[in-house]
């Protein structure tokens, strides 16, 4: 009669008196069961079944025993091949990933796309695999994205706060055999891959902080570029207001007497009048000028920043309700006293609000606000009109730049609105949107010794 082979797991081996003798062939009835090692945590057994099987023949057994030995053997080798072409996968992954994000001039989401693409051929079963990547609301599939019953994930966590998640994914199937069936089941995922989509959600987590740095960079580099170019425009037209002060005064005051004179023609009267009125507009954007590159004196003193607005607004209020503009005051609570100048406060006040009612032709609405943020008194400006491009927002604050029609504004508004609160220590910014409305936001130093502890970085 003829031998009957087969193999057992370790669990059937627990069930007989192997465990008891692990190493040693032991005679059940018409079999024999022959142990093996695989690895430390894995052993096996060769069984060996015959009608009436005789303990005294042992040649073949012993034969079978050497046979059950390198089973073993090439049972190991094979698990250690299959892991070893796992780790290959893995690390060609986490390769090709370094190797794209560290392409220059990539879209982030092309960036993205691409390694979403590459995690579920780097897992043990690919044609199964699916996967996803979050960053913040948008979301990059492979390619056939399905979600599965089996989930691994990691946080892509920076700077204390969780930006968005790496997912991948076993689709249900019943193709394969039931040994990898079973396999996931228990236990789908290795623990090398778990480290692999942790790796990645690292490895994104450093990708977008290097692309936050990046355009961090850029911006700085374009606000040292705009103060560089506002310092030399504010010397530039302190130097142009000093030459033309004087002789404007001359002829505005030449002028003003011609005027007096008794017995003027109408048509000379007419004339003089137009010379006194060109040459207060004139001086009006001197002055102008003048604010702007910090050459007029202030008188600071402490004063209330919301007291500044309320005086402000009261000037305002006949012009709003003329133009069909609906005012709206937020003062949330009292803030304390700061060191400024009453005046000049007043005139950004009024230079953002009449900004603001000129962009609304057809009415609208206004709000203005102020706060206490971090270690800064804040004032916003905001309306509902027609906003500012993107392509002229960072021209605002340049002086003789506008968006209005001839006649209708000098272009000095916003750049004297910069130059006192420079002039102040505070800042100034924009955001708009077309169709939308502006926001002007103007940050004010607190007093040293102000209650509220600091909040953030500044605009």
């Amino acid at each position: 009669m003829e031998w009957v082979i087969s193999t057992i797991n370790e669990g059937e081996l627990c069930n007989t008196a192997i465990e008891h003798a692990p190493y040693d062939s032991v005679w059940l009835n018409e079999s024999v069961i022959m142990p093996f090692e695989i690895d430390e945590q894995n052993k096996g057994a060769l069984r060996l079944t015959k009608p009436k099987l005789d303990p005294s023949i042992t040649t073949q057994v012993e034969t079978y025993e050497d046979l059950a030995q390198l089973l073993g053997v090439a049972i190991s080798n094979r698990r250690a091949k299959a892991a070893l072409m796992e780790r290959v996968k893995e690390l060609t992954c986490m390769y090709r990933i370094a190797h794209i994000s560290a392409e220059p001039n990539v879209e982030l989401d092309d960036m993205l796309q691409e390694m979403v693409e590459l995690l579920p051929v780097a897992l043990q079963y690919p044609n199964l695999a699916t996967a996803r990547i979050t960053l913040g609301q948008d979301s990059f599939c492979s390619t056939g994205f399905e979600v599965g019953p089996h989930r691994l994930f990691a946080k892509v966590v920076g700077r204390g706060e969780t930006r968005g998640e790496v997912e991948v994914f076993y689709r249900e199937t019943t193709s394969h055999t039931f040994d990898d069936v079973q396999l996931l089941m228990e236990e789908p995922f290795l623990s090398e891959e778990q480290h692999l989509v942790v790796g990645v959600a690292r490895e994104l987590n450093s990708i977008v902080e290097h692309k936050q740095a990046e355009e961090e960079k850029l911006q700085l580099q374009e606000q040292v570029r705009r103060s560089d170019r506002l310092v030399t425009i504010g010397q530039l037209a302190a130097g142009v207001a000093h030459e033309l002060n004087e002789p404007l005064g001359n002829i505005l005051g030449f002028a003003q007497l011609a005027i007096k004179s008794p017995n003027l023609p109408e048509q000379t009267q007419s004339d003089l009048e137009k010379i006194e009125k060109a040459s207060l507009y004139a001086r009006e954007i001197i002055r102008k000028l003048m604010f702007f590159s910090r050459q007029t004196p202030s008188l600071k003193i402490d004063l209330s920043l919301q007291g500044v607005v309320e005086d402000g607004l009261s000037l305002l209020e006949s012009r709003c309700d003329t133009a069909g503009v609906t005012l709206v005051r937020n003062s949330g609570p009292s803030l304390p006293l700061i060191h400024g100048d009453p005046s000049q406060l007043q005139q950004v006040l009024v230079n953002l609000v009449v900004n603001a009612i000129q962009s609304m032709p057809e009415g609208g609405t206004v709000t203005i606000s102020t706060f206490q943020h971090g270690n800064k008194q804040c004032m916003v400006v905001e309306d509902t009109g027609a906003g500012i491009a993107p392509d002229d927002i960072k021209n605002v604050f340049l002086p003789f730049f506008t968006t209005k029609e001839v006649g209708e504004g000098t272009g000095l508004g916003l750049s004297v609105v910069h130059g006192i609160i420079s002039s102040h220590g505070g800042l100034v910014s924009v955001e708009s949107t077309v169709g939308t409305g502006t926001r002007f936001e103007v940050r004010l130093p607190s007093p040293a010794n102000d209650p509220f502890e600091s909040e953030g970085n500044e605009k």
